[in-house]
């Protein structure tokens, strides 16, 4: 399953934690289980320019996996991947593609049921994922549709809308040995370099540096980890991709996950000082930025708690955040969600 590599997912799987190995329980009751969560957010660490986070409200979040979170610029729109599972214990620990010569399950969709977690919503076949919309109505986010690009045995994630109305986002290829390329509505994007390393997480924006498309990648040069880099497009061809300078990639970090706004700051997740978290830093020239600052992240150690958050994306106005929370409960299991939090009104942009 290395379909989720580019989202949420790989962050975790590249601070190296593993869940619990010793067989399915039933899931907790859902009002509970929400009860637990919403406890547990309450407890992130936020900048003082931010209120109090919360789980969102409505249809989006289950007992499944919903990820790699974005709000549509007017904030009456959220696309998000689902899963409907504990991707930690399928896709880590049972490594469910891997043949059972190999220890693994060979695909076979009998085992996958074990772990099963939340409403299936379509998903084709269960055991991948699929990316969905929901409207706001009346104050929570309702009325599930699937992604327009997605298709059935692929798997879709990174959804963003540029302001052309052009969706971009990542999906493997089979027939490229299970690259993750960027796409643009049904276009594979020519990103020089694209057919030897994997291309994740796109947002692109139109600035006074022109048509930029920001990713995170593992090409060369990132000591192992995933880092940020940017490309410009002129006259329909991309230009050569360039990793973003310090202070957004730091040695010995991972960086991925990029947001620009529209006043020139970069929010990303990152695994600088030990923890999966936010942070954004401002522009101050075509590949220059000011010293990153801590936006959102992990502070409660005991079970229930949100072990990392990240995905950050947010409204035109700035008004409000969306981000993705995994949470870890005392069980060894994991579970992640799409949280927001408003902008304090006491905050200049």
């Amino acid at each position: 399953m290395r379909r989720l590599a580019a989202s949420f997912l790989a962050l975790a799987c590249l601070a190296s934690c593993r869940g619990s190995g010793d067989g399915p329980r039933p899931p907790l009751d859902p009002a509970a289980q929400r009860a637990l969560k919403n406890a547990a957010i309450a407890e992130l660490g936020t900048s003082p320019e931010w209120e109090h986070p919360e789980l969102v409200p409505g249809d989006v979040n289950t007992a499944g996996w919903e990820d790699s979170a974005y709000i549509s610029r007017d904030g009456k729109t959220l696309w998000f991947q689902y899963f409907p599972g504990d991707l930690f214990r399928v896709n880590d620990v049972l490594r469910f593609h891997r043949p059972k010569s190999q220890g693994g399950l060979g695909g076979d969709p009998a085992q996958y049921d074990l772990y099963h977690r939340g409403p299936a919503r379509g998903v084709s076949p269960a055991y991948t994922s699929d990316t969905f919309s929901a409207s706001l109505e009346g104050g929570a986010f309702r009325g599930l549709t699937r992604f327009a690009y997605s298709r059935d045995g692929r798997n879709e994630w990174g959804v963003m809308q540029a302001e052309d109305g052009a969706f971009y986002y990542v999906t493997h290829d089979p027939t490229r040995e299970m690259k993750r390329d960027i796409y643009r509505n049904a276009e594979r994007l020519a990103i020089p370099g694209g057919d030897r390393y994997n291309e994740d997480n796109p947002h692109f924006a139109v600035t006074a540096y022109g048509r930029e498309l920001f990713f995170d990648s593992d090409r060369p040069g990132n000591d192992g980890k995933n880092r940020i880099w940017i490309t410009r497009e002129v006259g329909g061809k991309f230009s050569e991709p360039a990793l973003l300078a310090s202070p957004v990639n730091v040695p010995g970090s991972t960086e991925a996950q990029p947001h620009l706004t529209a006043d020139g700051r970069l929010f990303f997740t990152t695994t600088r000082d030990g923890v999966i978290a936010i942070d954004a830093a401002r522009r101050t020239g075509e590949n220059t930025w000011s010293a990153a600052t801590r936006v959102l992240w992990p502070t409660k150690s005991s079970a229930p708690r949100v072990w990392a958050v990240g995905e950050p994306t947010l409204t035109a106005d700035g008004q409000w955040l969306y981000f993705v929370a995994i949470f870890q409960n005392d069980r060894g299991e994991f579970d992640a969600d799409v949280a927001r939090v408003r902008r304090a009104a006491s905050a200049a942009r």
